[in-house]
């Protein structure tokens, strides 16, 4: 026993008496960080549509310059310490790949979601994403790990090994400095802002950093901004006019534009004299904070970069005219173009804005007719209700009361292709929810007996697992038919039809035509109330003989450029999509 414990003593003082710089974690750690930070970049290749020159320079070069960069100093641990941004961003493009499976990078506006998203909806997000999460937290948390450790013990390693390291990632980055120059000289499209990992994500962040600054100076921005608007009726006639934009609905589950369950049974009751429906529309955008503004804005995907800054809303066009204004959003507050046009409005609600001691504040789109009951009770003879939904915004089964759960089982324990059955029944009663609400408020229209309207899409629609690429949600920069077709009708009162039957007639013959959503919604909310606008373009109005259908459907970028969906990446299956509508 003694012999025993003589010889573990002298084991142990044989490993303390090793030199610092002679232990292998520095070693390990300097070898294995860009390996493990190379992870996205491997992950993008495999997923995304690279050449094969591409390919080996997002891999090889960063590769190459980090272990350069590991093996200039023989502190290892502070060096891998510094990267830690870096790892930050990979465990960000891991999740990101996971979440939409369709090798994009962090973009602009993945960014921006994150400014912008509320805590409600990261928290009904974050439980899908768990398995990225601890695929992140297994790959990073042991290199920090070590990295603290080692840099507290000053540990690090000798010259000897420093220089085959800084010889190996020279030749890694020589091959992939080669492989940059074959895809410069060979493919006119490749950028290296855009095309190189890590490079185009650190790009993207510094974007998204512009856009959030002039963000914050749009009220100085557009503070001369006027629609110079003029109306072609009188003031003694009352008229009231809601406009509504749906969260998250796709048209591909509306009943109304042939789906084949009983989604919108409300609105498929309404006589056809009664209800314009337009079922081949696009949103030029998948993203909320991009794709509000541009209904509710004259702008389109061409001039959104350059203008979102100085220009207004719909509801300051209505003011300039006389009417009385009311916003009502089921959602929350999220510090971007939304929340500005909102408090254009006379009066502003956010019903989903936490209140002081209220843990979860959860209500429903329904919750909005009292509110609109009492604006309506108001007595102004000139009225706009802009209503912004939660409609179907993930999760799901949190959209509607339970026992107004038509298609079960509608419970799901995680998104995934295995739970599609049970997430389209939650999702098909989140579109029964609208279409109830889209329904009351037309009743209300018509019992008021005034001259008015309703006009209803939605922001952009959704993926939900619809085929072998398991796309899932939206706002990926690489969009989807799915995430593009969006519901679009118009309604408009008994009294405005047989006073403009024009407008009527014309919103019907226009159902056949392609519709952008973008660009038609605000000039025909506009053509609706008679009023004119040099801001708006008229021929993109509904309402009018004289509309311009789209010639070809376009994607506002995550770089605010307008694209046509195939330079978006719209594949084979999404344009044999489009040409069924």
């Amino acid at each position: 026993m003694k012999h025993s414990k003589f010889r573990k003593k002298q084991s142990d003082k044989k490993q303390n008496n090793v030199a610092p710089d002679q232990r292998i974690l520095p070693v390990i750690l300097m070898w294995s960080v860009p390996l493990i930070l190379s992870i996205p970049a491997v992950a993008l290749s495999i997923m995304g549509h690279y050449s094969w020159a591409a390919s080996l320079t997002q891999v090889l070069l960063p590769m190459g310059v980090m272990l350069v960069l590991l093996s200039v100093w023989r502190r290892v641990g502070i060096t891998t310490l510094c990267l830690l941004p870096f790892m930050a961003l990979a465990a960000f493009q891991i999740v990101l790949l996971f979440l939409y499976a369709d090798g994009s990078i962090i973009g602009v506006d993945m960014f921006l979601n994150v400014v912008t998203t509320n805590s409600s909806e990261a928290l009904e997000l974050l439980g899908n994403l768990l398995p990225a999460i601890a695929l992140c937290i297994a790959l990073y948390l042991p290199v920090l790990i070590i990295a603290i450790m080692i840099t507290r013990r000053g540990w690090g390693v000798n010259s000897p090994r420093r220089r085959m390291a800084a010889f190996v990632g020279c030749l890694i980055a020589a091959v992939g400095t080669l492989a940059l120059a074959t895809s410069l000289s060979s493919e006119r499209s490749y950028k290296i802002d855009e095309d190189l990992y890590p490079v185009n994500v650190c790009n993207n962040m510094a974007e998204a950093f512009k856009r959030s600054y002039r963000t914050k100076n749009y009220y100085r921005d557009s503070a001369d901004f006027s629609f110079g608007v003029s109306s072609e009726r009188p003031d003694s006639i009352r008229e009231v006019y809601i406009a509504v934009i749906g969260e998250t609905s796709r048209a591909d589950n509306w009943q109304l534009f042939g789906y084949d369950r009983f989604t919108t049974p409300y609105l498929c009751s309404m006589p056809d004299s009664a209800l314009a429906a337009y079922a081949h529309t696009l949103s030029e955008s998948n993203t909320t904070h991009k794709a509000v503004p541009l209904l509710l804005s004259t702008l389109t995907s061409d001039n959104f970069g350059k203008q979102i800054n100085r220009t207004k809303s719909v509801v300051s066009a209505f003011k300039e005219a006389g009417y009385a204004t009311d916003f009502i959003s089921m959602q929350a507050r999220n510090r971007s173009y939304i929340d500005f046009f909102a408090y254009e409005a006379d009066s502003t609600v956010f019903l989903r804005e936490p209140e002081p001691g209220i843990v979860n504040h959860e209500v429903s789109d329904i919750d909005a007719l009292p509110l609109v009951d009492s604006i309506l009770r108001s007595g102004h003879g000139k009225q706009l209700i802009v209503i912004h939904l939660y409609g179907s915004h993930f999760n799901y089964f949190d959209r509607y009361p339970r026992e107004q759960a038509y298609f079960l089982p509608d419970h799901y324990e995680a998104a995934s292709q295995a739970q599609r059955g049970r997430l389209m029944n939650a999702y098909d009663n989140s579109i029964r929810q609208t279409d109830h609400l889209l329904v009351e408020l037309i009743n209300r229209l018509d019992s008021i007996g005034c001259s008015g309207g309703l006009i209803f899409s939605s922001d952009h629609g959704e993926d939900i697992f619809d085929d072998e690429r398991g796309r899932f949600l939206h706002a990926s920069p690489i969009p989807t038919f799915h995430q593009l077709h969006v519901p679009f009708i118009v309604y408009m009162t008994p009294a405005l039809r047989s006073s403009n039957p024009d407008l009527w007639m014309a919103a019907k013959a226009n159902e056949v035509h392609p519709v952008s959503s973008s660009a038609s919604y605000t000039p025909t909310l506009l053509s609706m109330a008679g009023l004119l606008t040099e801001k708006a373009d008229s021929t993109k109005a509904l309402t009018t003989i004289n509309y311009s259908a789209p010639e070809e459907f376009k994607f506002l970028n995550d770089l605010n450029r307008a694209e046509s969906l195939q330079d978006a990446g719209f594949t084979s299956r999404d344009f044999t999509l489009l040409s069924t509508l």
